[in-house]
C-alpha cells in the first residue's frame, strides 16, 4: 500500500506525519490574551497580599500601642490627655512606643492618636464609655491620605474584635476612620 496523500483546504499538499511551521495569527493572539489575563491576575492577588499584610502590621501595631498605654496607666493610675500636633504624648509614653510605628504612621496612611477617656469628640467614642480611651488613626492631611476600605476595616475587626465596626473594642467613628479602645470598659 501506498501512503496517501493528504491535501490541505488550500490544496496544497501535505506529507503524512509533517507538521505546518510556525504558529497561526490566531494561536499568537490566543498566547498573549492568556498572558495578559495572567498576568492581570497575579496584579491583582499581589495587591490584595500586600493589602493584607498591611492589615496585620496595623493590628500588631495596635495590639503594641494598647499595651503601652494599658501600662502608662498601671504606672500612673490615670490615662494620658489627648495627643494633638500641639499637645504631644508626656515624655514616658513617647520614650515607650519610639521604637514603633506610632510616629511613622500606619502602613494605611494617616497618623495615629490618642484620644483620652472623656475628652472625645461625637463619633470617636461611644457615648457614656469613659473607662477606655482609644488609638486613632486619622487623615486630616491631604498629603497623608487613608487607604482603607470597608472590607479592610471587617477583615481588621474579624481577626482582633466582634465583627461588627458598629461594636466592640475596634469599631468606626469620625469619617469612616478606625478606633482601637483601650482599657476596662466601665458598666
Amino acid at each position: 500500500m501506498s501512503a496517501r496523500r493528504q491535501v490541505s483546504p488550500r490544496g496544497a499538499r501535505r506529507r503524512p506525519g509533517r507538521r505546518s511551521r510556525g504558529f497561526a495569527l490566531l494561536e499568537v493572539a490566543l498566547a498573549l490574551l492568556l498572558l495578559v489575563l495572567g498576568a492581570g491576575l497575579a496584579l491583582t492577588l499581589a495587591g490584595r497580599f500586600q493589602q493584607r499584610r498591611n492589615c496585620d502590621r496595623y493590628i500588631a501595631d495596635l495590639r503594641i500601642f494598647s499595651a503601652a498605654f494599658e501600662d502608662y496607666f498601671q504606672q500612673t493610675k490615670t490615662w494620658p490627655p489627648t495627643s494633638e500636633p500641639d499637645t504631644p504624648l508626656s515624655p514616658d509614653l513617647a520614650g515607650a512606643l519610639k521604637e514603633t510605628n506610632w510616629f511613622k504612621g500606619s502602613p494605611f496612611g494617616g497618623n495615629y492618636g490618642w484620644t483620652a477617656p472623656g475628652a472625645a469628640g461625637e463619633g470617636i467614642l461611644p457615648r457614656g464609655w469613659d473607662g477606655r480611651g482609644a488609638v486613632t488613626l486619622t487623615a486630616f492631611s491631604p498629603s497623608f491620605p487613608l487607604a482603607l476600605n470597608p472590607s479592610d476595616l471587617l477583615y481588621i475587626d474579624r481577626q482582633i474584635d466582634d465583627g461588627d465596626l458598629a461594636t466592640g473594642r475596634f469599631r468606626t467613628g469620625f469619617n469612616g476612620w478606625p478606633v482601637y479602645l483601650v482599657g476596662a470598659a466601665k458598666r
